[in-house]
Formats: structure tokens, C-alpha cells, sequence
């Protein structure tokens, strides 16, 4: 029987991202992204060489996909728009054949019941503006906030929920510091912290025009948010934790809830000869924009310790449990396991109590201010046995965690919905197709969809509104 009520309209649902599922990379007009690029110039990133062609082939099978979502009972999906497939080569040119394909993929959202949560860059960035300096260039924030504004008139009577960016964080850290993304640029810190500012740029100027196009509805942001605590109780450990929560999550996180950047922080880049020109005029742009909502991205937490005595980066690729995570900042922290922690097969910790901290942590810091769960989720290797995937340990995953978001709520956090990642299993940045995240099954060979045990959990749970 169900334990814990959720409030009326809470919003349960799944998240992809367009590059991850839609394939069809090369069709109707869409051009390259610096995925397509990076997946071909370094096939030794990424597990087994894959790339995001084809994916799910839901650009083709969105009628399919669509018809499953309304089978799961989900009342809202999160998903993204690909740039390259509206503008390719992020120019001033809509490609008509994939703004239409929007447009079906919407409507038939919609009919089903479902609520649309539109993401407009998760991760894919036309090819030519990469060659251009990427978010490096001052010049792609104005071209994102163009190719936004036209996303706001186009489907802005039917989308509602619009975030701007997904995981810029991410896209820094990856791309300048461990080079496991594009641009590819390992160690690159003053690049990272001009990539850093381009992007904040960019989703003032996208928020700016959001109001301005759809007055009444206010655009959001995704962060990929992880509890840092000190790995041991040290006065050393501590400095450390505060250092990488600060560069990780604070810059990023009170630069749009606040409208600047920490000052702790921002001294240490200015010590460093780090910081960029202009983030005055940044942060007066985040000042002049309200923020629609915070979506919340929690996969685990780190600890944090001051022994740092190498640079090193490295993440699990194959689940293997002897391919060990590293993350390390020679004299600033490295990261360690948690010794009394459970973790994952690629040695990611379960830790459900972190969210409800981070839950707090941004309700706390703007009260009010409305949250989504964004992403949140369990990556497995799987096989399917007489049509399904007995996914049990998802589903204890997902469970324990919502218990969080509830208890998040009843201290007084404005969270209006979880989605979990993903609805289907994927193409993953770092580990190709191996790493199966979804409600769904998706057969490699054939594209074909099979519901997993936990799919039909989630359903129960979505309709009683109850775990």
C-alpha cells in the first residue's frame, strides 16, 4: 500500500536528451553537432567506439514513444530540442522540416496528457559554432539566444516549462578540465571559466528573450548538483569541500538563483589570473532576468580530500569494478570514496539522503522558487529475459529517493516533479550503450522497446501519486 502522498499536480515522468535518442543525424536537413564530431575523431572516449547514430531511432519511432509514455501513466517527460536540427551550423536559417518535426512530437505530448518540459541545449552545439570557439566565443551566446527566441514563438503556446541549459557544469568540467568532452581541452582552466561565463551568458540572454516572446512564463535552468562533503573531519578536508562544492555547484547555482558569483571563489580565480572580462556585465544580465525554476540533476555525492598531489582524471567506462573513478586537482582536492558507502557497478554511491540536502540547500537559498527533480537515476547492464528486465534494484533506487524529494517537500521545498533518467536506455557520453538507464528496454539490434519491472512500479506509483 502506498505510504507517502505527493501533492495534487506533482508531475512524474522520464527525461531524455535529443542527441541521445533521436538519431537520424544526417536527416532532413539536420546539420553535424560537436558530438557527431567528437564521437568520430575519438572513438577511444567513448565505450566501444559508439556514436549517436542511430541511437534510439525515435525520430523515426516518436509515435511509438509517444504512445508509451501515456501506457506508463507519466503525466509530464523532459526532452530537448536539438540546435543543429533547427539551425545547422547555428545560423539564422530554420530548418523547417526539423522544426516540424517539434511540432508532431508536441501536439502529440499533449493529447496524450503529458506536460512537455523543453530543455533547449542539452550538450549539442552545432559543429561550425564549435569551430568558432564554441561558448569560448562571445558571439554563441547571442546566436543561442536567437535560436531560442525562435523556439519561444514557434512552440511557446504549447511548451510552458522551458530551461535554458542543461549541466553547464558538466559541459565546463568535462569539456576544459578532464577533456573527456568536446572541445576535448584537458587542464584548460582560464578556457573552462570563459566557456563557464559564455554559457551563464547565454541563458540571460535566452531567459531575457523567453519573457519577452511569452510574457507570463519565465525560463529555468538545469544543474547537475552533488553533495560535497569533507572526506575526513580535518580543518584541510573541510577547505577542500567548501573549494570544489564552490567551483563545482556555488558558481554556477548562485550566479543564476543570486546574480553573482561567490566571492570565495571568485577570489581564488582572481588570485589564479583566471577570471574573465566582464562578469560584472554577466552577473547584471542574471540580475535583470527572473528565474522560472531550478531543475535538480543528482546522480551521487563526492568527498573531498586536500591530499592532492597529481592531476588525474578518469572515468569508469565499462562497469568494471576494478576501472576505479578519479577526479584530482594537484593542491586543490581529490576526490575519494566514501568508505562506508554502497555504490554502483561504475562506483557511483547511492546516496538519496544527498538530494534532500541539495532540495533544502536551494529552496533555503531562494525561497519560493519552484524545483524539479530533473534528473535522477540508475545505470545497470542488463539483459532481457521473457520480455522484460527484473530491474528490482532501480526500482529500490528510485523509491529511496523519492522518500527524499517527499521529506524535501514537507520541510518546505517547492518541488513540482521527478523525473527519472531515463525513459529509455540510451546513447551515454561516456559509456556508449553499454550503461542502461531506462524504463525501457531498447533492444541494440532491433530498436525494439520492452517495458522493465520498474516501469510498471513508476506507473503504479504516478497514478496513486504515492509511493
Amino acid at each position: 500500500m502506498p505510504e507517502l502522498s505527493f501533492p495534487k499536480g506533482f508531475i512524474w515522468g522520464s527525461a531524455t536528451s535529443a542527441l541521445q535518442i533521436e538519431g537520424a543525424t544526417a536527416e532532413d536537413g539536420r546539420g553535424p553537432s560537436v558530438w557527431d564530431e567528437f564521437c568520430r575523431a575519438h572513438p577511444e572516449k567513448i565505450y566501444g567506439g559508439a556514436t549517436p547514430e542511430p541511437a534510439c531511432g525515435h525520430y523515426a519511432r516518436w509515435r511509438e514513444d509517444v504512445s508509451l509514455i501515456r501506457e506508463l501513466g507519466h503525466n509530464g517527460y523532459r526532452l530537448s530540442i536539438s540546435w543543429p536540427r533547427l539551425f545547422p551550423g547555428g545560423g539564422a536559417r530554420l530548418n523547417e522540416p526539423g522544426a516540424a518535426f517539434y511540432d508532431r512530437l508536441f501536439d502529440a505530448l499533449l493529447a496524450a496528457g503529458v506536460e512537455p518540459n523543453v530543455t533547449l541545449y542539452h550538450w549539442d552545439l552545432p559543429q561550425e559554432l564549435g569551430e568558432k570557439g564554441g561558448w569560448e566565443n562571445p558571439d554563441t551566446a547571442l546566436r543561442f539566444a536567437d535560436y531560442a527566441r525562435a523556439c519561444f514563438r514557434r512552440y511557446g503556446d504549447r511548451v510552458k516549462l522551458w530551461a535554458t541549459l542543461n549541466e553547464p557544469a558538466w559541459t565546463v568540467l568535462n569539456g576544459y578540465v578532464t577533456g573527456l568532452h568536446p572541445p576535448c581541452r584537458p587542464r584548460d582552466y582560464a578556457g573552462a571559466l570563459r566557456a563557464a561565463q559564455g554559457l551563464l551568458r547565454g541563458h540571460a540572454l535566452a531567459a531575457a528573450a523567453c519573457g519577452q516572446e511569452r510574457p507570463g512564463t519565465k525560463a529555468g535552468i538545469v544543474l547537475n548538483m552533488s553533495r560535497i562533503h569533507p572526506a575526513t573531519p580535518s580543518d584541510a578536508d573541510a577547505a577542500a569541500a567548501a573549494l570544489a562544492d564552490g567551483m563545482i555547484n556555488r558558481w554556477f547555482s548562485d550566479a543564476v538563483i543570486k546574480g553573482r558569483f561567490p566571492e570565495d571563489i571568485r577570489g581564488y580565480y582572481a588570485k589564479a589570473g583566471l577570471l574573465p572580462a566582464g562578469l560584472e556585465e554577466t552577473e547584471a544580465l542574471l540580475r535583470a532576468v527572473p528565474l522560472g525554476f531550478i531543475g535538480v540533476n543528482y546522480y551521487y555525492p563526492h568527498y573531498a580530500s586536500a591530499d592532492a598531489p597529481a592531476t588525474n582524471f578518469h572515468l569508469n567506462t565499462s562497469g568494471r569494478a576494478e576501472e576505479d573513478c578519479q577526479f584530482s586537482i594537484k593542491g586543490l582536492f581529490r576526490f575519494v570514496k566514501n568508505p562506508k558507502g554502497r555504490f554502483t557497478r561504475w562506483g557511483w554511491e547511492i546516496d538519496p539522503e544527498g538530494l534532500h540536502d541539495l532540495l533544502l540547500r536551494v529552496h533555503q537559498a531562494s525561497p519560493g522558487l519552484p524545483i524539479y527533480v530533473t534528473e535522477n537515476g540508475l545505470g545497470r547492464v542488463e539483459e532481457l529475459e521473457d520480455g522484460t528486465v527484473d530491474d528490482q534494484e532501480r526500482i529500490d533506487f528510485v523509491r529511496e529517493h523519492l522518500r527524499s524529494v517527499h521529506r524535501a517537500i514537507a520541510a518546505g521545498a517547492d518541488v513540482r516533479g521527478y523525473y527519472m533518467w531515463s525513459l529509455m536506455d540510451n546513447f551515454s557520453w561516456i559509456n556508449g550503450y553499454k550503461k542502461r538507464y531506462g524504463f525501457l528496454y531498447v533492444d541494440r539490434a532491433t530498436l525494439e522497446r520492452h517495458k522493465k519491472k520498474s516501469a510498471l512500479w513508476f506507473k503504479a506509483a504516478a497514478l496513486a501519486n504515492a509511493i
